[in-house]
């Protein structure tokens, strides 16, 4: 037969070899991680023992996975992370407190020594599972419809309320809730981490322009729940998260569409606020006067100085707090109001250096993900999150949102995730991956050594040159 009479190419279907596949979606431990954040978050912001428990639990099963997956590959491989380094010597001041005495209240640093290992190993289960860009991809997607469908819930559950969270939950020791949790300020601090990721998303070439309008419709919802829970802090964090934004996408190359889509985007925020807005809202604003939180900072000054190095131990504030209270009140003080205060205090300097340390390790791998953010998935998901943890971070110094497990898990989670995307191999579009896909298998030597009925398979350079692959059998 002539090589250029035309020839059908024909493959019995056991003939046929798979396509060679790229990296898959994220693995049972990672899937398994967000169930957990959004496990705590949906039960009250893991505060209460039997939740905080099953988030304790579920972070060591995940971690017992990731060892026996490990094992059955006959290979232990660890990645390098930049926060391994700072969360090894936070960990090493706690020991300290423990083994040498020095902390206020011994069982008290042990049960929070325990809950900060259970943050220890969400970093690095995160770190070790993120591997691959279509892994960034399904997270973006998950924690988008959970943050549109947890402020859709708090916002309608606010506008209906009976006085209960859930409609079912009293709260016999009072409390302003908003959604799942007990304070509004906590709601705000899990809302200021959701909401950039489905802004970031808005804000990309990553999907079609039908399916932006709709992520920045989610966007909108979780920014407009942030004002509505009536958290002045999470208001004005969820302000700085924006400058921050426009700070890293415009701060290169001027943007014009980025420029005005983020700018309608704030004015769509405000004219739903202003819709759904009540009178005590407008209110809770105007009253900006709050003294408790400035004495107590002097207060917490003054604790410090007693002990600068290691501090009173992790855990004991509440228990040392009132010998050096200076005003008068019949409420419980649960914390510091002011998470840098709080790890100052508790820990002492060289604490307060492995958490500055910590921070300083996050924006420093965390400003790479502005490379390829408007075209990658891990781009975009470590530039939202680094965003996302800036929020929490301007909010930690009016607020006490790390000493909420749900909240302090998921700025974890973020800080891990910002982190380690600049290490995932960049992706690709769907279009090329399949082109691709086909291509890696025809060059395969067992692809031409298959019996053809007697037929000369016909080159298939055509195929390839075609515009777009449609992903159908090469054979007909």
């Amino acid at each position: 037969m002539n090589a250029a009479t035309p020839a059908r190419l024909q493959l019995r279907s056991s003939d046929r070899l798979p396509l060679v596949s790229e990296p898959s979606g994220p693995s049972l431990v990672l899937i398994g991680t967000y169930i957990l954040l959004f496990f705590s978050v949906l039960s009250f912001g893991a505060v209460e023992e039997w939740s905080i428990s099953i988030l304790e639990f579920g972070l060591g099963l995940l971690f017992l996975a990731w060892t026996a997956r490990q094992t059955r590959r006959s290979q232990l491989q660890v990645k390098s992370s930049p926060l391994y380094a700072p969360v090894a010597l936070f960990g090493l001041v706690v020991v300290a407190q423990l083994v040498f005495g020095l902390t206020a209240y011994r069982f008290a640093t042990w049960i929070s020594g325990i809950e900060y290992l259970g943050y220890a190993i969400l970093i690095f289960i995160t770190v070790e599972t993120l591997s691959s860009s279509s892994s960034a991809e399904s997270l973006v997607w998950a924690f988008t419809l959970f943050g549109f469908a947890l402020a859709l819930f708090a916002v309608i559950q606010d506008l209906t309320s009976n006085g209960k969270i859930y409609w079912l939950r009293t709260l016999h020791d009072g409390g302003a809730f908003f959604g799942p949790y007990v304070d509004h300020d906590h709601y705000a601090g899990a809302m200021e981490m959701l909401a950039p990721i489905a802004i970031v998303l808005s804000l990309s070439s990553l999907i079609s322009s039908g399916k932006r309008a709709l992520v920045a419709v989610a966007g909108v919802m979780m920014a407009g729940s942030i004002v509505l829970s009536q958290s002045r802090a999470g208001t004005a964090a969820f302000l700085g998260e924006m400058v921050l934004l426009v700070a890293l996408l415009l701060g290169r190359r001027r943007n014009g569409r980025i420029a005005a889509t983020l700018g309608g985007f704030c004015l769509v925020v405000l004219a739903f606020v202003v819709w759904v807005g009540t009178p005590a809202l407008w209110h809770h604003f105007s009253e900006l006067q709050d003294w408790m939180r400035l004495a107590m900072i002097k207060d917490g000054l003054q604790m410090f100085w007693h002990k600068p190095i290691l501090g009173w131990g992790l855990g004991t504030f509440t228990t040392v707090y009132p010998q050096f209270r200076t005003f008068y009140t019949n409420l419980f003080v649960n914390a510091a109001h002011n998470d840098y205060l709080q790890v100052l205090v508790e820990t002492g300097l060289i604490g307060f250096a492995a958490a500055a340390w910590f921070i300083v390790e996050v924006y420093r791998a965390g400003l790479r993900n502005r490379d390829g953010w408007n075209h990658d998935w891990s781009r975009a998901f470590g530039l939202s999150a680094l965003v996302g943890c800036t929020g929490l971070l301007i909010h930690s110094a009016f607020d006490f949102n790390m000493q909420i497990p749900a909240n302090a898990c998921m700025f974890y989670f973020l800080c891990a995730v910002t982190t380690a995307t600049v290490s995932v191999p960049e992706g690709r579009p769907r279009e090329g991956r399949e082109r691709r896909r086909f291509r890696a298998t025809i060059l395969q030597p067992e692809f031409h050594q298959k019996r053809f009925n007697g037929e000369q398979p016909r080159s298939c350079v055509a195929l390839l040159e075609k515009p777009r692959f449609t992903g159908e059998d090469p054979c007909r």
